[in-house]
């Protein structure tokens, strides 16, 4: 495993595997040609997951290796005081270890999603929403949307991520959010979903323990070291992680700002994809046909038994 160069106490240093990229590590996951008419085929034996290495996206990788053949791990870095991403690697190096090389892994870059998203209209922004989750949101949709290309360009049909109700505080982790940014998957053919959310972290603790794995130093319900730091996240959470006073966030306030970003996102994917040389819609709709095509295989299947 290439793990990248550590240039200070706080950061590393990455490379694009090539030129004009935004992908910074690859491993055992390049995606397979695409061009105008030339799409990839489905692989329903696989899925990925938004992973950091934490207890929550450790467990749920861990719970997808048990029904899947592989599982693509996959791990953002936003560009902005988002630090020690070479923890997250070392976790899935150690998750191969354990369960058999089930695993593949890509760093993806999105600094540039984010700044079109959120950063180059922040001030704008916050006069509109007038509060903070909109920087945490606006990382977390560029996220979204990242994987959602991810999907498309390797023929997965499925995306999750690790958020838990016991720390559904943070705004990104709200059944709202959730539910908003399922519906988001939902038009790009990808379906969503939380397959940890309502498991208890006591019992993802386990799973980790029983494995053998690294759990980090625990303060609180937190488990440091373990995972990429996110250094405004953590300042605008702390008052929750160290006096349990949570952070109000307005319900439809969070619901219009997604669905105001959720537009951005579209024409981002959309720009991604023309680089290549494709129609998106194109390639959706040959999506769309491959899942009813692998609906009715598996519907003859059952009747067949």
């Amino acid at each position: 495993m290439r793990f990248p160069i550590l240039n200070s106490p706080f950061g590393e240093k990455f490379e694009p595997v090539e030129p004009g990229s935004d992908v910074l590590i690859e491993i055992g996951s390049r995606p397979p040609p695409m061009g105008a008419g030339s799409y990839p085929e489905l692989r329903p034996r696989e899925i990925a997951l938004m992973f950091s290495g934490g207890v929550d996206s450790t467990a749920t990788a861990v719970m997808l290796a048990e029904h899947y053949d592989k599982v693509h791990l996959v791990t953002y870095r936003n560009g902005y005081g988002h630090y020690y991403h070479h923890r997250t690697a070392e976790r899935v190096e150690e998750l191969n270890r354990r369960l058999g090389d089930k695993f593949v892994y890509s760093l993806i870059s999105t600094k540039t999603h984010f700044d079109e998203i959120l950063v180059n209209s922040v001030l704008d922004d916050y006069k509109e929403y007038r509060s903070g989750f909109i920087w945490f949101m606006g990382c977390k949709m560029a996220m979204h949307m990242r994987s959602a290309v991810y999907c498309l360009e390797h023929g997965l049909t499925h995306m999750t991520d690790g958020s838990n109700s016991d720390t559904d505080e943070m705004v990104e982790q709200m059944l709202l959010s959730l539910s908003l940014i399922q519906f988001f998957y939902e038009d790009h053919t990808v379906d969503f979903g939380t397959p940890v959310y309502e498991v208890r972290r006591a019992e993802s603790r386990q799973v980790i323990k029983d494995l053998g794995l690294k759990m980090g130093v625990q303060v609180m319900d937190r488990h440091l070291c373990i995972q990429p730091t996110c250094v405004a996240g953590e300042l605008y959470y702390m008052p929750y992680l160290f006096f349990n006073k949570r952070v109000k966030h307005d319900e439809p306030v969070v619901g219009r700002f997604i669905e105001q970003k959720s537009q951005i996102c579209r024409e981002v994917i959309r720009r991604f994809f023309d680089k290549k040389g494709v129609d998106v819609q194109a390639l959706l709709e040959h999506r769309r046909q491959q899942i009813e095509d692998l609906s009715a295989g598996q519907a003859r299947k059952k009747e067949a038994v």
